[in-house]
C-alpha cells in the first residue's frame, strides 16, 4: 500500500523535532554559560549525520517513520538497516538546501524523490 503525503509530512515534521529540540537546548546552554560555542559545531555534524544515516539506523526507519509506521527500503523490498551509504545515496539531496525543496515538491506531487532514484528505494508502509 502506497504512504500517503500526510503520513510522510508527518514524520518529517517528527525527525525535525528530533533535530531541533537537542539544538534548541544545547544552543541555550552554550549562550547561558559562555565559552561553549564549539558545542554548536557538535550539535551540526549529529543533525547532519542523522539527516544523511537516518534510514540505516534504528532497524531501518528514522524515527519520524517509525512512529508513522513507514519505512524506506530497497527496490528488492530489503531493509536498509546498517546500510549506510544507501541511506547516505537517499538522503543527500535532502541535507543540500533549495534541492530539499525540489525533494518536498516531488512528495507532495506523488513522484518518486531524486534520492530515492539514486538510491534505488522506495518507502512502504510497515
Amino acid at each position: 500500500m502506497e504512504v500517503s503525503k500526510l503520513n510522510r509530512f508527518l514524520a518529517l515534521f517528527i525527525d525535525g523535532l528530533v533535530l531541533a529540540i537537542p539544538s534548541l537546548i544545547l544552543g541555550l546552554l552554550a549562550g547561558i554559560v559562555g565559552g561553549m560555542s564549539w558545542l554548536i559545531y557538535i550539535v551540526y555534524i549529529l543533525q547532519l549525520g542523522y539527516i544523511l544515516f537516518k534510514d540505516a539506523l534504528f532497524g531501518g526507519q528514522s524515527i519520524g517513520k517509525k512512529i508513522m509506521k513507514y519505512k524506506a527500503v530497497k527496490e528488492d523490498g530489503s531493509s536498509l538497516d546498517g546500510d549506510f551509504m544507501t541511506s547516505l545515496m537517499r538522503n543527500v539531496t535532502i541535507a543540500v538546501p533549495l534541492l530539499n525543496l525540489f525533494e518536498a515538491f516531488l512528495v507532495i506531487t506523488d513522484k518518486p524523490r531524486l534520492g530515492d532514484n539514486i538510491a534505488k528505494t522506495k518507502v512502504v508502509n510497515v
